[in-house]
């Protein structure tokens, strides 16, 4: 059986969720999504419970591409004093296949949204990265509900 719901990310958690595909530019925006909570709220939980849920796909409607940023970090040291500083960096389009590869796998910080704009932040190999999209909407599917599994 297949879920979906329609404009319900504040019913998913995506927080520990890891990307197994990215696909983006200036006018498209997919990804899969695994490790996805599903909250008690959601429309398609019919449990009492937070479930979770592996290859969720999550498509944004109508999707601009606004920016793509490499963030930057400062590094102290053990005194706590400042020894670097890096900028962010914008991510020229020209990027943005070889970044999507190189995203995969990588962990999401989080997914919100803030009126037309979806902020995600994921956690590279070594780097963060921020990308924002305009949208009037999303969506997502998937395929089955899961235990969380307690530690």
């Amino acid at each position: 059986m297949r879920f979906s719901t329609k404009n319900e990310l504040e019913n998913f958690l995506f927080e520990e969720s890891y990307i197994g595909e990215l696909r983006f530019g200036p006018e498209s925006f997919f990804m899969t999504i695994d490790n996805v909570k599903i909250l008690e709220k959601n429309s398609c939980n019919r449990d009492v419970r937070t479930m979770r849920t592996n290859g969720l796909e999550f498509h944004i409607v109508e999707p601009r591409l606004q920016y793509v940023i490499e963030e930057g970090y400062k590094l102290y040291n053990a005194d706590g004093v400042l020894q670097k500083e890096v900028p962010d960096i914008q991510v020229e389009p020209s990027e943005y296949a070889n970044l999507c590869a190189q995203l995969a796998g990588g962990e999401i910080y989080d997914i919100e949204k803030d009126g037309d704009l979806y902020r995600i932040v994921i956690q590279g190999e070594e780097q963060s990265y921020a990308i924002g999209v305009t949208g009037t909407g999303d969506t997502e599917d998937w395929d089955r509900f899961m235990n969380v599994e307690m530690m």
